[in-house]
């Protein structure tokens, strides 16, 4: 008998670590040392204006750039050298896995293929994955090719990103799974669930991070401030069903819990019962 579990797919940020558990501490420690090497400002409105710059694009590559030019009025290189490498530091020193990340992790990846599925740069992204010491977990010797093959998928341009099915596609293709047989765990409504239950997939919300509180109601809010990727989903599922899609099949307060989630979902697999209309899978496996 073949797998009941054919993948388990893993969303990076607020999953598999806390951003918000170290990333304050370091861009106070980064404006720092900008302000050392003759950023024209003070440290309170310096960090101000770096999370204004921030909150519009929390993955853009140049906002130690924009700060700089905002106060100094031009591109100092050794300026946004210095917080750059300063903040990296920081990162290095203190960036950790979610508490229980490495045990769960190790116990499921005996048992079932993993993967990450990711919004963000890529090469940003994956240098999480190698700073956590994680990436062995997502990664399988191929012998035909001689190669070790890594699961590790993110994109951050519009209609590759979740909740669009391109990342999840191309998971698909390169570990052979069916979207029925695959979980998905993530900690954010739009992204991970709706996006994972529209394929057919069962979503795991866990519910750490600075996602934690929010309601599906503030999710949908915040995606419709994208008029295109509303458009697009729409055009595809009347309001009630992307709202219906948008709840998870089960949550966890923490990846504590998985472990127990993941077999109970094996169980009911086993049993024939897992009956739950996920999706309107033939619809967007193939258009998206």
């Amino acid at each position: 008998m073949g797998r009941m579990i054919e993948c388990i797919i893993f969303d990076l940020d607020s999953v598999l670590y806390i951003p918000s558990d170290f990333l304050e501490t370091t861009l106070m420690i980064s404006v720092r040392a900008m302000i050392d090497a003759g950023l024209k400002a003070t440290p309170k409105k310096a960090l101000k204006k770096l999370e204004e710059i921030r909150s519009l694009d929390p993955n853009g590559k140049d906002h130690f750039d924009q700060l700089c030019f905002h106060f100094n009025g031009r591109h100092d290189p050794i300026v946004i050298a210095t917080a750059i490498e300063r903040y990296w530091d920081c990162k290095i020193g203190i960036m950790a896995s979610a508490p229980e990340t490495n045990r769960v992790l190790s116990v499921l990846h005996e048992k079932y293929p993993l993967a990450i599925v990711s919004n963000g740069p890529p090469l940003k992204q994956a240098g999480k994955v190698v700073r956590l010491g994680l990436s062995h977990f997502f990664a399988r010797y191929d012998s035909r090719l001689k190669i070790q093959k890594h699961f590790f998928y993110a994109a951050s341009e519009m209609k590759k990103v979740k909740p669009y099915p391109y990342l999840w596609q191309k998971c698909r293709k390169d570990m052979g799974y069916r979207f029925s047989r695959a979980i998905m765990v993530g900690d954010r409504f739009w992204e991970d669930v709706f996006g994972a239950r529209r394929l057919g997939m069962i979503a795991i919300k866990v519910n750490q991070g600075p996602h934690s509180h929010e309601t599906i109601g503030e999710a949908f809010e915040k995606a419709s401030r994208s008029k295109r990727m509303m458009a697009h989903f729409m055009g595809k599922h009347p309001k009630q069903e992307i709202l219906r899609l948008m709840e998870p099949d089960h949550s966890i307060p923490s990846l504590r819990e998985l472990e127990k989630t993941v077999a109970h979902v094996e169980m009911t697999f086993k049993r024939g019962v897992h009956g739950k209309v996920t999706g309107t899978v033939s619809a967007v496996t193939t258009s998206g």
